[in-house]
């Protein structure tokens, strides 16, 4: 059985030294303004991840109740993934698009799939990682949206 997980993830940014985008650190003048580390790629992919599983949404599994403020967004994705492993599922394809206007990520997106190809152990044509801006409109935000296809693994 084949089933599709879409999310979304947004968070402010405020002044800062950089941010994680995928695990690859996106070193600028601006930081995520979140309770977590601010991860939006792995956020959005987790919580598709859960959408497809028929699970509840990543707020209620990483709640401010039960992490510690700045908590590494990869302890989120490993235990994402060991969800979907025990369910019996594997990720087809993943589709990503991340919304920002600075900075430009065009030096990322290659580093970026690769960190991710290995994390979700994926091969490179099953995951797309593109970029887009808010045309100005947006300057303070940055946001991931996700799209996944998964499969159990018993199936053909």
């Amino acid at each position: 059985m084949y089933k599709i997980g879409f999310s979304k993830d947004t968070h402010n940014f405020k002044l800062g030294n950089g941010f994680n985008l995928g695990g690859v650190f996106i070193d600028c003048k601006k930081s995520v303004d979140a309770y977590s580390d601010g991860d939006v790629v792995f956020h959005s992919v987790a919580e598709s991840i859960y959408g497809a599983l028929g699970m509840e949404d990543l707020g209620y599994y990483y709640s401010k109740k039960n992490k510690d403020k700045g908590f590494n967004s990869i302890c989120m994705i490993e235990d994402t993934l060991n969800q979907l492993h025990k369910k019996g599922y594997s990720i087809v394809n993943l589709d990503l698009l991340i919304e920002l206007d600075e900075p430009k990520l065009n030096n990322y997106k290659k580093v970026i799939k690769e960190n991710l190809t290995k994390i979700l152990k994926l091969n490179e044509d099953s995951l797309s990682v593109k970029a887009t801006t808010t045309e100005g409109n947006e300057k303070n935000l940055i946001r991931c949206y996700s799209n996944i296809l998964i499969k159990n693994e018993g199936e053909k």
